[in-house]
């Protein structure tokens, strides 16, 4: 384990003591020390006193150092794209936003000419070197490869299998990162977790189902890093769709989503002997505590013990929670290319 990495890809999300990453990487405090010393040489991390609220000392804190260097998040969804400029310390609130509305449908080329002009924008609205802007990240729905690249299908593309890393790469001239949009959250999750445990995650949010699972604190992903999707499930009607509350016909399509996630649930939880399921996203957020008692009780009454012991758990982040994990995910890219 590179544990330089380890430190950094910790401090450019949360500001956190030396003791404490001493018990999340299960290393001396002396090592801790002469690694977070090297980093301070380095100037990539700096320290700073706060008061500690229980005994009144002050306690010495790390975090990433700001303003040397950036990333450019993009969110795309059917009809609209999101977009980001964030500092490799991620929390610290974005430096600049942008929101445009797509077409339906584009070409991966006109999509490249797009993107590239948001990254150009970004970077002039807040005055960033280009050189200093290490890492593009793009998150979309559908079938994609991590570790390649490569989107087999997607909503807003009229084909299929399109090599996105490579397109974008060639038209921004920035390091390229391409993800699932639910493997954001999913990877958040994980990062909160700090366990080595096993779960699966339903999170459902802006018309779309995203799953995802952890075996033992790794996160799952098939051949050459493909994101699961869980939407090929059959479902009556479609599982995606099942997903949704209607404030005009409320009890009877709460009752129907909440039978879709007892479906889910019993689809994939069981094959691992998994008895954690995580539920979170818009959704939930809405309408979790009218949902989440009756899937529950759907699991407690079902004869198979191993479906009765599974229990739902909502993790309760807000809205837009996949942005920060994108973002996290570019500061985690930047780790890589800097150490």
């Amino acid at each position: 384990m590179d544990y330089k990495k380890q430190i950094l890809n910790i401090l450019h999300s949360t500001p956190e003591s030396r003791a404490e990453m001493t018990k999340q990487l299960g290393v001396t405090k002396a090592y801790i020390t002469k690694l977070t010393s090297s980093l301070i040489t380095a100037g990539l991390i700096e320290e700073y006193e706060i008061k500690d609220t229980t005994f009144g000392r002050p306690q010495q804190m790390l975090t990433v150092k700001p303003g040397h260097f950036f990333s450019v998040n993009i969110m795309l969804r059917k009809g609209n794209l999101q977009a980001t400029l964030n500092d490799y310390n991620t929390h610290l609130a974005a430096l600049a936003t942008l929101n445009i509305s797509l077409p339906d449908e584009l070409t991966p080329d006109r999509l490249g000419v797009l993107i590239t002009g948001v990254v150009h924008s970004l970077q002039l609205d807040k005055q960033v070197e280009a050189s200093q802007i290490k890492t593009l990240s793009i998150a979309l729905q559908g079938g994609i490869e991590h570790l390649t690249g490569i989107v087999r299908w997607c909503p807003i593309f009229n084909m299929e299998n399109v090599n996105l890393k490579s397109l974008i790469t060639n038209c921004t001239h920035i390091s390229t990162n391409i993800f699932n949009i639910a493997h954001c959250t999913n990877y958040l999750i994980g990062k909160h977790d700090k366990a080595s445990e096993s779960w699966v995650a339903f999170m459902p949010g802006f018309g779309s189902l995203g799953y995802g699972y952890s075996i033992n604190g790794v996160l799952g992903l098939g051949d050459n890093g493909f994101y699961p999707e869980i939407v090929h499930l059959p479902y009556p009607g479609g599982l995606e769709q099942a997903f949704y509350v209607s404030s005009e016909n409320k009890p009877a399509t709460l009752h129907k989503t909440a039978d879709a996630l007892f479906f889910a649930i019993c689809c994939t939880a069981p094959i691992h002997n998994i008895r954690r399921v995580i539920v979170t996203g818009e959704l939930f957020e809405d309408y979790g505590e009218e949902i989440i008692p009756l899937a529950q009780q759907m699991l407690n009454e079902n004869p198979d013990p191993h479906i009765s012991f599974i229990f739902i758990e909502h993790f309760k982040v807000g809205y837009n929670y996949g942005m920060v994990g994108l973002s996290q995910l570019s500061a985690d890219a930047i780790t890589d290319l800097i150490v």
